[in-house]
């Protein structure tokens, strides 16, 4: 299988194993007995990965313990289709960024309209899906690909989520009080995981590093991070490491404005009780 995005994510690991390895496409090749070619299209996804192939540029990499047993792994995975790709048809940002989660050690989400959705209820899933005009007969499927996207945080070995949320989500009153009172009740039942950190943007800071739109950047075992960047119909990974570099300033700042975790529990109780109240 090419050209998907586990197989560019291993492709990637491939040509950086081979780099740090001291090693040219053409010297690669020659030790391998293949084509420059050959080992050009496995190294960019356009031709299928075997394992037996990853296997001999592993070896002649001499590439052993953890990291390749891990590469092995994700060259096994590529023949069997994870979850999303069973037949649901779903548009290929989608598939891109659940492939981005599913292969994260740590999630750095920045949010100011919204809840992340990593963290959302159905309900109010529903409600946001349903008010940005999602056809009906879809709704429902997409709201449960969401929630089983969720899992990646209660896995056995989980995804580190580092979430900043702007007050102004926490004020939205998205699906009324009784919906949002639910909601911030999972948000602050997620903040005691040891692995979920929240912290708010207290609308008292006033302006702060993350005004200029929303982002999230995916921390990876051995990958460069990327930056993901969320429109209405479309969505773009950054990966270069000098753009990516500005949305990690970004997050530096934010981690010195931010609340601290004690006070943003405090802002999050202030807002359930709120909602409880006029629910």
């Amino acid at each position: 299988m090419s050209d998907t995005p586990r197989a560019r994510a291993l492709a990637k690991e491939l040509r950086a194993a081979r780099n740090a390895a001291g090693l040219t496409a053409r010297e690669l090749a020659r030790l391998l007995g293949w084509s420059e070619a050959k080992v050009s299209r496995i190294e960019t996804a356009r031709r299928g990965i075997l394992v037996q192939n990853v296997e001999a540029m592993l070896d002649v990499l001499e590439m052993k313990g953890e990291d390749r047993e891990r590469l092995l792994k994700m060259a096994r995975d590529i023949r069997e289709p994870a979850w999303w790709e069973l037949g649901r048809g779903l548009p290929e940002q989608l598939t891109a960024l659940i492939d981005a989660e599913q292969r994260a050690t740590r999630i750095n989400h920045v949010a100011l309209n919204m809840i992340p959705g990593l963290l959302q209820t159905r309900a109010y899933t529903r409600q946001i899906m349903e008010s940005g005009g999602l056809p009906p007969d879809e709704l429902e499927d997409h709201v449960s690909i969401r929630q089983v996207r969720q899992g990646i945080l209660t896995k056995r070995d989980p995804v580190a989520l580092n979430s900043f949320i702007d007050e102004t989500a926490l004020l939205r009153p998205v699906g009324g009080p009784r919906v949002m009172a639910e909601q911030l009740r999972q948000v602050v039942a997620a903040s005691e995981e040891s692995n979920v950190t929240i912290r708010v943007l207290p609308l008292e800071l006033g302006a702060h590093a993350a005004l200029s739109g929303t982002f999230v950047i995916y921390e990876f075992i051995k990958s460069r991070p990327v930056a993901y960047l969320e429109g209405r119909s479309s969505g773009a990974f950054i990966d270069a490491p000098e753009d990516v570099d500005l949305f990690w300033d970004a997050l530096k700042h934010l981690e010195t404005q931010a609340s601290d975790s004690v006070a943003s529990r405090e802002i999050l109780d202030k807002y359930v009780k709120r909602y409880e109240s006029e629910a």
